[in-house]
């Protein structure tokens, strides 16, 4: 949605599909993602009392950081899916996770994109997926969320 602030139409229409919801942004990760949430924040103006745009707090990203680099996660920067997995963790009494998959195939040796949106590539040297892929297969061990792998039906 690089256009939103110019064309909101579509990145309205694709969140009014989740009615009463939160969009929370990690506004503060990186000057490209304050950039990218704030051209999202205004898009979406006038707020829509159905949907509430919400920025992580900076000081809770370096905590959340500073957690996993204490458990051995050497990525320079949580990935935002890993970083919405965390927040659920904190929240919800039982979190199902979909769609976490780090990898170019799936189980079946088929193509897949990256993002449910596109499929432009993370830069390793931001991210590395299969680390914290990892790190959510010990936690759906220990019981802590349940990771779904299979595709939907």
């Amino acid at each position: 949605y690089r256009n939103a602030q110019k064309k909101p139409g579509p990145l309205k229409r694709r969140v009014s599909v989740y009615g009463n919801a939160s969009l929370l942004m990690p506004a503060f990760a990186t000057p490209l993602n304050t950039r990218a949430s704030i051209t999202a924040l205004k898009a979406l103006w006038p707020p829509n009392p159905q949907l509430q745009v919400v920025f992580f707090s900076s000081s809770y990203l370096k905590a959340l950081d500073r957690l996993w680099k204490a458990r051995g996660l050497t990525e320079k920067r949580l990935s935002t899916g890993f970083m919405l997995i965390n927040v659920a963790l904190e929240l919800c009494d039982h979190v199902d996770v979909y769609g976490f998959w780090p990898f170019s195939i799936n189980l079946k040796k088929q193509s897949i994109p990256h993002h449910y949106y596109d499929n432009n590539i993370p830069r390793v040297s931001l991210h590395y997926m299969p680390e914290e892929f990892v790190r959510l297969l010990q936690l759906h061990s220990q019981g802590a969320l349940t990771l779904h792998l299979q595709p939907c039906s």
